[in-house]
């Protein structure tokens, strides 16, 4: 099944970034439902931006995506084949420029489908590889409930009942899709200098883990504080409120003024000490607690207008796709319409723009490629500078330093504001040099010009507007070196007309569905308080960027990038649409927060602990309903609420559950196993037992998902390491460091041309800081 646009498709233009690209999808032995994004996402990504792409499956459909409807939107401007013909597919394959490849090892490498049976007849393939999930417990069929369920996530977000739930929060999914999408464009520049394609591997487990890098760190000798965010978690309140005509409000007042202007509109004491101090002493917990009634005052839509005039930060809390109306979702392509079969669908649209950089003009043809180019690292011999702070712009320039590329970290000489959030600093900045320098001072311009000058790439997330003010736009760019690549990571896209609009990762979980989507059906919505936009927002910036340094690579030209929080949180939705004006959702979480159905959730057992369970065709219910315990199974298969067989799923609901409440979870684990069920038992882990489990798993250290260094301040610390696993050649891995405050920054100033004199100047005058004593962290 193929969509189409109503005005014709991007693979129509010539000057799409990925015009000219031959795709193969090849997704064999898995569903939808169980990849979830990381199956359907990457491909649908590289048709957007102007691929032809073949999505090649098998003849006989997954039956338990069979009211899934999902693909709809993530496979629309495919080709879809069924074939299982062997030959066939080879014959694809031998053609095309990528392929993405999904399924268990006995369909795919078994048959003559891997990178090494490929690539001797097509050598510069590209090859993006989605595994079967590994970890030292063993392996993982390609179901996210299921690896989520292995590791002990399902644990980790406090539910509305006691004991673990379904994390309906994408993480397995949109980590590997994000995964896939970095791992393709990164291969594909370096095939574009080198002419010889390569490989790149994930697996579900390491897209759950991409999700997480502000969630699991420890170290030696941190501080208390520091520390207790990696064994415990948030205890910041969620300011969300319900207004006075029941519809729920998100709240964020980070900003600058943004806590005092709230107060005010509210009509609440003043604060005598202010945001920082209030929030220490807990007396910010306790206005929190009383805004209750406050709000419950006036309706949301009077409660926004408000809160915007006084420039707070606030989002209604809307339902996945509900937030496809708005008009600015069409003006910056997030809400695209189209049309199947005389229906009007309005379908998420992909949250990356790559474009020529300010029109300037062409440069010339590709250079031959630098010798650190040719081989090693994927972008060694790449210069980044890094304007951003927060999360997702250094999230996304850790990323490059990882795959090779030399970042620089332009920081005030205070340091960012995110320096106070240890974990913050630990998951975004690794492997970066950090220059502090205050660049709004007269005396930086030429630093400032010097840095842009000398960069391949030039990244900031800085609100509409303020790099204008900077002198970091993307005109100053393009006239200073219109080769370069320049991203802007924004909060609500760079046009449209909320463009403007201040936001963080709660204001993002709210409106774009995600914390209804968690909290279950007729729940309080849920917050994941691991900041999950503000990561996938780092990863989408990361696909985008080396989406324009391939698209530099291809036709010698500067590009322009931009990515925002906004879509890639609606990227996380985007199985969800719009049909003929109505909300398509398909599977949607219950109540109890256990699943979508009986045949994909999880169940307690008889002892309290609890278990995931997986039926994924028609077979596996007949051998399922062979067992005494549920001999009363409805006949039909029914392994999901919602669909044509609704009342027999919620029957088959039912008989699981006072089955599976006769015995120990574990022992119905192994028993269905031994049917060929597929099932894991949870292990009840709070947060300090799932980062350990996380670390010390010695199947993740051998694979490098986790890393550890020593660090001045902290003494050895240990992180989730890079998660991009690519060959042939790698180099010698990213520089596992944390630099200091101006750690690098008379370095970067001499590298650059600065004279000795002027940096002595800089430095004099506090425009510019160089760290004193020891550095923060050693290789």
């Amino acid at each position: 099944m193929t969509l189409s646009t109503v005005n014709g498709s991007v693979q129509n233009d010539p000057a799409a970034p990925c015009a000219g690209l031959s795709v193969v999808e090849l997704a064999v032995g898995v569903s939808d439902l169980g990849l979830g994004l990381a199956g359907g996402v990457p491909g649908m990504i590289l048709a957007d931006l102007g691929a032809d792409v073949v999505r090649v499956v098998g003849t006989r459909p997954p039956p338990l995506d069979r009211d899934v409807p999902w693909g709809r939107a993530w496979h629309r401007d495919k080709r879809v084949i069924a074939t299982d013909d062997r030959d066939r597919i080879r014959a694809l394959l031998a053609d095309a420029d990528v392929a993405l490849v999904y399924g268990p090892e006995n369909l795919v490498e078994a048959r003559g489908l891997g990178y090494r049976d490929l690539s001797d007849s097509n050598p510069s393939l590209v090859y993006a590889r989605c595994r079967p999930s590994r970890t030292a417990k063993g392996t993982v069929e390609d179901y996210g409930l299921l690896v989520e369920a292995n590791a002990g996530f399902c644990t980790q977000l406090q539910g509305h009942r006691p004991g673990p739930i379904f994390p309906d929060v994408r993480a397995s999914g949109m980590g590997t899709a994000s995964l896939l999408t970095v791992s393709v464009f990164a291969l594909l520049r370096r095939r574009e200098l080198t002419w010889a394609g390569g490989w790149a591997e994930t697996s579900l487990h390491d897209g759950m883990l991409g999700t997480l890098g502000c969630m699991i760190g420890r170290s030696e000798r941190a501080a208390p504080e520091i520390e207790a965010y990696w064994e415990k978690g948030s205890t910041f309140p969620n300011f969300m409120y319900r207004c006075a005509d029941d519809e729920l409000i998100q709240v964020w007042f980070g900003g600058k003024g943004m806590y005092a202007s709230l107060i005010e509109v509210l009509g609440d004491e003043p604060s005598e000490d202010g945001y920082y101090t209030d929030q220490m002493t807990g007396k910010l917990g306790e206005r929190a607690a009383r805004w209750a009634s406050f709000f419950r005052t006036r309706p949301r839509d009077e409660w926004i207008r408000l809160l915007r005039e006084a420039r707070v930060a606030c989002e209604p809390v809307f339902g996945p796709g509900e937030a496809l109306a708005d008009p600015h979702l069409a003006e910056t392509g997030l809400a695209v319409p189209r049309s199947e079969e005389g229906h009007r669908d309005v379908v998420v649209g992909t949250p990356i723009s790559v474009l020529p950089l300010s029109a300037v003009p062409r440069t010339g043809d590709r250079a031959p490629a630098p010798a650190a180019e040719r081989t090693g690292d994927l972008l060694a011999g790449l210069r980044v500078v890094d304007f951003s702070a927060f999360v997702a712009g250094p999230l996304a320039a850790e990323i490059l330093a990882d795959l090779g590329a030399d970042v620089i970290k332009v920081e005030p000489p205070g340091g960012e504001a995110m320096r106070a959030a240890a974990y913050a600093v630990a998951a975004c900045q690794r492997g970066k040099r950090s220059l502090a320098l205050d660049i709004g001072a007269p005396e930086a311009r030429p630093v400032v010009d010097r840095l842009l000058a000398s960069a391949d790439v030039v990244l900031h997330n800085f609100r509409v507007g303020v790099s204008e003010r900077l002198g970091i736009d993307e005109e100053t760019v393009a006239r200073l070196n219109p080769n370069a690549v320049y991203c802007h990571a924004s909060a609500f896209g760079t046009g449209g007309r909320r463009a403007k609009s201040p936001a963080n990762d709660a204001l993002m979980q709210a409106v774009t569905g995600y914390e209804r989507a968690v909290g279950g059906e007729g729940n309080e919505p849920l917050a994941a308080t691991w900041i999950p936009i503000d990561m996938a927002g780092g990863w989408i910036a990361a696909a985008g960027l080396l989406a324009g340094l391939y698209a530099r690579a291809a036709a010698g030209q500067g590009r322009r990038v931009a990515t925002s929080l906004l879509g890639a949180g609606m990227l996380m939705q985007s199985g969800v649409f719009e049909r003929d004006g109505a909300i398509v959702r398909g599977p949607e979480l219950d109540g109890r927060q256990t699943g979508y159905g009986p045949g994909y959730r999880i169940y307690e057992g008889g002892d309290g602990e609890w278990f995931a369970l997986v039926v994924p065709d028609e077979e596996a219910w007949r051998r399922l309903a062979s067992l005494p315990e549920t001999a009363s199974l409805p006949a039909v298969y029914a392994p999901l609420r919602g669909g044509a067989h609704d009342a027999d799923a919620r029957a088959a609901e039912a008989v699981l559950e006072a089955a599976f409440a006769t015995a120990p979870a574990a022992g119905w684990a192994d028993r269905l196993r031994g049917l060929g069920l597929p099932a894991e038992v949870i292990e009840p882990l709070d947060r300090d037992g799932f980062r350990r489990a996380v670390l010390d798993d010695p199947v993740n250290r051998r694979l490098g998902r986790v890393v550890a260094y020593e660090t001045a301040d902290w003494g050895r610390f240990e992180q989730l390491g890079p998660l991009v696993r690519y060959g042939p050649a790698a180099g010698g891995g990213p520089r596992l460091m944390l630099p200091g405050i101006g750690e690098h920054t008379v370095e970067i100033l001499t590298e650059v041309g600065v004279p000795r004199d002027e940096i002595d100047a800089l430095l004099a005058a506090k425009v510019a800081r160089q760290l004193d004593g020891a550095p923060l962290s050693t290789e």
